[in-house]
């Protein structure tokens, strides 16, 4: 059976783009989850938003959101 293998980071929020999108892009505070290293997360927001609506979502998840958790199995027994 396999058990779980559960990583967390602190993180942060910032916005970049990606062609004419508007991308919330998750910042790491530090390379502390293998499953991640090198590897850039960023959500895409619906065509349409502006960039202060988005100014806006970036606020809200920098001022609620402190880390992220990554599961993954794990080949340990137990």
């Amino acid at each position: 059976m396999t058990t779980p293998k559960i990583e967390r980071a602190g993180v942060g929020f910032g916005i970049g783009r990606h062609g004419g999108s508007i991308i919330v892009e998750v910042r790491p505070h530090h390379d502390t989850i293998s499953a991640l290293r090198g590897v850039q997360v960023g959500f895409e927001l619906l065509n349409g938003i502006t960039l202060e609506q988005a100014k806006k979502i970036l606020e809200v998840l920098n001022e609620n959101v402190i880390g992220v958790l990554v599961t993954a199995a794990s080949d340990d027994k137990t």
